[in-house]
């Protein structure tokens, strides 16, 4: 898996939750990452949670797009001559691409009437989500989000921290969400660049909502993005096998909500 020259290894898993199972609706979460093989001296992650509530009837749908969406873009940014420049302006570029998508799967499955209603004929409604991106080579790691989710890094001395600054101007479980029409502005952004910060991160995490909120409190949850970094670095093919199965452990005996991660480790940072 790891292949020669590889400098990162990243993977991903979902699992329904189970108040979605009790009410027959799918696993509204998604994922996406690269390079495919899960290793590589560049790699990109990005997990996105749907609303799923009666006016987003489309979320997983735009979940799905979203993902695939900032995995793309983020991924031909970073490959490009530019890379100093990554954050100016990839809010926009994943909106535009987001809408494009979305309505032109909207164009070929029309709403119902029913679903008209539901969304008062706004098609970003129907689809609306979230969505967290993280990219990484040998000097940047760059980071963006809207809406809730967890994207955590972790260091060589074993702190996990939060590189994103928290959201303001939400009440209870409010959320900003892409198909808002100044999503742009609540996009959350931060970068790192080797050369110049001699804090590297080894590791980084991100997932949906329905993980952080299965565990009592912020120190429980960075307690087990600790516990994940050590079984990464000890054993990655065990982490990838059995990650689906802890992310569904987790939601049954927490939320109950779908629950979605992604994560990487540097290699060599142990060496």
């Amino acid at each position: 898996m790891t292949g020669a020259g590889s400098n990162w290894l990243v993977c991903g898993a979902s699992c329904r939750g189970r108040m979605h199972i009790r009410t027959g609706r799918p696993n509204e979460d998604a994922f996406a990452f690269q390079p495919e093989v899960g290793a590589g001296s560049r790699i990109v992650a990005s997990v996105s949670d749907g609303h799923g509530s009666a006016p987003h009837f489309r979320s997983g749908k735009g979940a799905e797009i979203a993902a695939q969406i900032m995995s793309g873009i983020l991924a031909w940014n970073i490959d490009s001559p530019d890379e100093d420049e990554l954050d100016d302006g990839l809010a926009g570029q994943i909106i535009a691409h987001w809408r494009e998508s979305i309505f032109a799967d909207a164009e070929a499955h029309p709403f119902s009437k029913e679903e008209e209603q539901l969304c008062r004929g706004l098609v970003p409604i129907a689809y609306g989500s979230t969505l967290i991106g993280f990219v990484a080579n040998g000097q940047l790691c760059h980071m963006l989000q809207i809406g809730d989710g967890d994207l955590l890094l972790g260091f060589a001395d074993g702190r996990i921290e939060r590189p994103l600054r928290a959201d303001e101007g939400l009440h209870g479980e409010e959320t900003y969400s892409l198909c808002q029409d100044d999503a742009e502005q609540h996009f959350r952004v931060a970068s790192l660049w080797r050369e110049v910060d001699g804090r590297w991160p080894d590791f980084a995490m991100l997932a949906t909502d329905g993980v952080s909120k299965s565990f009592a409190d912020d120190a429980a949850f960075y307690d087990a993005a600790a516990q994940l970094r050590s079984l990464a670095f000890e054993d990655w093919d065990a982490l990838t096998g059995e990650l689906a199965e802890w992310l569904d452990r987790v939601s049954q005996h927490g939320s109950g909500d779908d629950s979605t991660m992604c994560i990487a480790i540097r290699q060599g940072a142990r060496d």
